[in-house]
């Protein structure tokens, strides 16, 4: 009888917090792990997974509400859950880890990986047959010492479009996931056609959120601090390939093998559905739907005729003449009345009042509607958030949430045309070239604006981009006025790429919410202020197709969210030539700021 030495016991990793906001305001209440999913918690389809994957021991990292999931998993445990039986399931905490790269540094210094892992990112689960694919990569790392990661893709991405070149090896050569911009074109290097005799492009790739790791992966994330994600990992080896000295693979899976990763909204929707109609088999939900109608245990329905395409959690009450459609109602929460839900997340313990009315909105725990409440694309929670405004509070138990990361719901659409907002030479390339500058801050510019581009394609924290800018800030010999003036620029420069037409402004909007955390941050005082200015000015100035319109709108952006000052502006506009054409498009701006002035002091007497 053979005995089983401890290195050879099969381990994986699941990284449990999201670090983002893409779930509130449930996830202030509820940890992504515990999110019901068809009336049953994520974390037990993910470890399900692992355990026919044939996973021998499992370390779930977590950051937050801790106890609530040590409590989820002891008491699995205790009902002998099936994963129970076959697999070692140990929680890590540690509260101080603010990404996932973090997760993985702190797993290095505990040292508990013993050789070749299974990394799962947050929210996953799947039906893919891990051990074939743990084999292969043992076998790449024994020819490749350098071997780091296998990515499991999936072939025909529905949901998230990766873009990537392999050699006859299954070695990745170039990767990309293009996220949600519109743009297509994608450039590869010629350098990965001249040294390789063959080459694969793939373009139809979903991510699983599922790696295979070799035990350099966690020391390679402790080395490198700006690797706070796993796409970070794979650019930054990549790109540094003969410095680091390692490769990344990948595997594509086929046929009735699915993956994939609870990543936002639309994702947990897609899966609640796939996972709804068998697709992740033998992962099954604890009850199935009928008629596109999912319930749970003791649900009141008074009438379910008008209720499609939705999933209700156990103890749900729903009154007489409810609509229902397209939407997610956890447990315990009472509808009343002709009350009509589309397109919208219901949390636990809610009470929506009758006749009330919500349509593409998410609402917290414990939140309480008021009667005819219409609600429409909010985020709303219980309790009462910072910097709250009157038009904000929708009841005693219900606060609308806005967030700084992204357009605020509700900002009115732009109804100018776009044909106002440029001159007439729109047809003409609009030109990026910038004044001479010193090698150092034009290269670090460049950086700059592709770190940018890439966080706003890819939806990446600006925690991590700020991370980027000053490390190359570091890199290069640039002041801190240089490093504001090129931020702010880089921001600008961006929205001069969107299409010009009637939804303009609302995108360029959404850029410069996006990166309002990243403008807080180097806009500190006085003299930032001025930096900022001066990089709209500088826009201004090299791009002859900006016109009065684009300056009137970035200024007023920047002084309504108080990125700058009344007395900066004035004493700025001081060092303008009057006879200029920028002065020209800025002046209705002043004159805006000077009769205002005049309002408020003669308001005052």
């Amino acid at each position: 009888m053979s005995i089983k030495r401890k290195d050879d016991i099969i381990q994986a990793v699941v990284v449990a917090d999201t670090f983002g906001d893409e779930f509130l305001p449930l996830s202030c209440d509820i940890p992504l792990a515990l999110f019901p999913l068809i009336n049953k918690p994520l974390i037990d389809y993910t470890l399900e997974f692992l355990s026919l994957g044939g996973i021998e021991e499992t370390f779930l990292f977590c950051c937050s509400h801790t106890d609530a999931i040590k409590a989820h998993i002891n008491q699995s445990i205790k009902d002998k859950a099936g994963w129970s039986l076959t697999m070692k399931v140990n929680v890590i905490v540690s509260e101080s880890c603010h990404s996932f790269g973090d997760c993985l540094r702190d797993l290095d210094r505990k040292g508990i990986l013993r050789g070749n892992f299974v990394l799962l990112e947050p929210g996953t689960l799947s039906n893919i047959k891990l051990l074939p694919i743990v084999k292969k990569h043992n076998e790449t790392s024994n020819k490749d010492k350098g071997a780091a990661m296998t990515l499991i893709y999936q072939e025909a991405g529905r949901d998230e479009e990766i873009v990537t070149a392999v050699n006859s090896n299954g070695r990745v050569l170039f990767h990309r996931k293009l996220g949600q911009n519109k743009e297509r074109k994608v450039e590869f290097p010629l350098e990965i056609f001249l040294e390789n005799s063959s080459v694969s492009l793939h373009h139809n790739l979903k991510d699983t959120h599922i790696a295979i790791c070799s035990p350099s992966v966690l020391p390679l994330f402790s080395d490198n601090f700006d690797f706070q994600t796993k796409d970070d990992f794979v650019r930054g080896l990549l790109m540094n390939e003969e410095i680091l000295g390692s490769t990344v693979y990948c595997h594509v899976t086929r046929g009735s093998n699915f993956g994939g990763a609870i990543t936002n909204w639309r994702m947990y929707q897609s899966i609640s559905h796939e996972l709804e109609n068998n697709w992740f088999y033998p992962l099954q939900a604890p009850i199935l739907g009928k008629n596109g109608v999912v319930t749970g245990e003791k649900v009141t329905l008074n009438d379910n005729k008008k209720i499609s395409n939705s999933i209700i959690g156990d103890n749900v009450t729903i009154g007489q003449n409810v609509q229902i459609e397209n939407s997610f109602i956890f447990s315990n929460t009472k509808i009343a009345n002709d009350v009509i839900i589309t397109r919208s997340i219901i949390g636990p313990h809610c009470h929506i009042k009758s006749k009330s009315r919500i349509t593409t909105s998410v609402i917290g725990q414990d939140v309480v509607t008021e009667n005819e409440q219409f609600i429409e694309n909010s985020l709303v929670q219980s309790t009462q958030p910072e910097n709250c405004e009157e038009t904000d509070k929708l009841g005693k138990k219900a606060f609308k949430l806005r967030l700084e990361s992204s357009a605020e719901i509700g900002d009115p659409p732009v109804e100018e045309s776009d044909d106002e907002a440029f001159t007439d030479s729109d047809d003409e390339e609009l030109s990026y070239t910038q004044s001479p500058v010193p090698d150092d801050t034009k290269l670090f510019f460049t950086e700059v604006i592709d770190s940018l581009t890439r966080g706003f394609e890819d939806e990446l924290r600006c925690e991590n981009l700020i991370l980027e800018i000053n490390s190359s800030r570091y890199a290069y010999n640039v002041t801190v006025k240089e490093v504001n003036f090129n931020v702010i620029k880089a921001i600008l420069i961006m929205s001069l790429r969107f299409p010009i037409g009637p939804q303009y402004f609302s995108q360029f909007v959404r850029l410069l919410s996006f990166f309002a955390p990243i403008l807080k941050n180097y806009i500190r005082n006085e003299g930032a202020m001025l930096d900022s200015l001066q990089a709209i000015e500088d826009v201004a100035i090299s791009n002859e197709n900006v016109n009065e319109k684009w300056v009137m709108f970035t200024m007023k952006w920047f002084y309504d969210k108080d990125f700058v000052t009344e007395d900066v502006i004035m004493e700025w506009s001081k060092s303008l030539d009057a006879k200029s054409r920028f002065y020209g498009q800025v002046k209705p701006f002043i004159e805006w700021l000077e009769e205002a002035e005049e309002a408020s002091s003669s308001d005052d007497e």
